[in-house]
């Protein structure tokens, strides 16, 4: 026997299927991460010291050329160009925060110079602040443009090693980190905004390219800065190994660093995804 469909019920079966289609080719929803900071930020991992499971970058992960205004896949090179080649703690912290949100893709938007200060770059107006600010901006308007699904999810931060060449700009720290994170709130429209930030190490206290004699005083207005804002969790980066400089991570530590970033960071989305039910 022969059952004949009515025309409007093969309309809904059609339209049921490309439904279905739609649903399984559109792209992934996006996770942001904005990271900020310094050398330590920017990236001091040697490219052959990548280890073989972090060459190749996760599928569902992308991060933001701020030079060529587009998205690029996970490499070795920070987009530093006194840095060509290194990698900073981005690499493992994405490859961690992919494999944790499959269905999500993981998008690294990076802003950082080697020897720049809070109190001198990084305050609101400042240059360094504006670059990062500026960059954030041409990703989601990317994004926009291309019609994709995104958050801003997070913020990572490594800085704080210049701020402690002087007692004056070491102990303005406290309040000028506030200061940031404020306004980085505020720009982003997230009050909860989940930040990691890695304390600065004990160890620039040894022999140095350069003088870091307040680096306790820093470390200290980290640590407060942390304690006061449930939404702030910091690394401490005092066993991490460095290069012969004693102040630069080498590439075990950034890997070391990035893991730990994750692990913090996704312990902070956890709390927020709590709290918003």
């Amino acid at each position: 026997m022969r059952y004949k469909v009515s025309p409007l019920l093969f309309l809904l079966f059609a339209l049921a299927s490309v439904a279905c289609i739609a649903q399984i080719d559109s792209p992934r929803p996006v996770k942001v991460f904005i990271l900020g900071g310094q050398s330590n930020m920017d990236g001091t991992g040697r490219a052959e010291g990548l280890p073989e499971e972090y060459a190749v970058p996760p599928g569902n992960s992308m991060i933001w050329d701020n030079k060529k205004k587009m998205w690029v896949t996970l490499g070795t090179d920070t987009f530093a160009e006194r840095r060509k080649f290194k990698f900073g703690p981005e690499i493992a912290f994405t490859h961690l925060l992919a494999k944790k949100y499959p269905k999500h893709t993981i998008a690294i938007v990076k802003t950082s110079g080697g020897g720049t200060k809070l109190w001198k770059h990084w305050l609101p107006g400042k240059p360094m602040y504006v670059r990062f600010l500026k960059n954030m901006e041409n990703a989601l308007e990317n994004l926009k443009g291309e019609g994709r699904s995104y958050e801003i999810s997070g913020m990572l931060w490594m800085q704080g090693e210049s701020d402690a060449e002087f007692l004056e700009w070491a102990n303005a720290y406290e309040d000028n980190l506030k200061l940031l994170y404020n306004d980085v709130r505020k720009e982003t429209g997230k009050d909860n905004l989940p930040i990691v930030m890695g304390r600065i190490s004990i160890g620039l206290l040894r022999k140095t390219p350069w003088n870091f004699d307040f680096t306790e005083v820093v470390q200290a207005a980290q640590e407060r800065v942390a304690a006061a804002d449930k939404y702030v969790r910091i690394i401490n980066t005092d066993k991490l190994e460095t290069w012969e400089d004693n102040t630069h991570f080498n590439s075990e530590s950034n890997i070391w660093l990035g893991k730990k970033m994750g692990k913090s960071m996704i312990a902070l989305l956890r709390k927020n995804k709590v709290k918003s039910k």
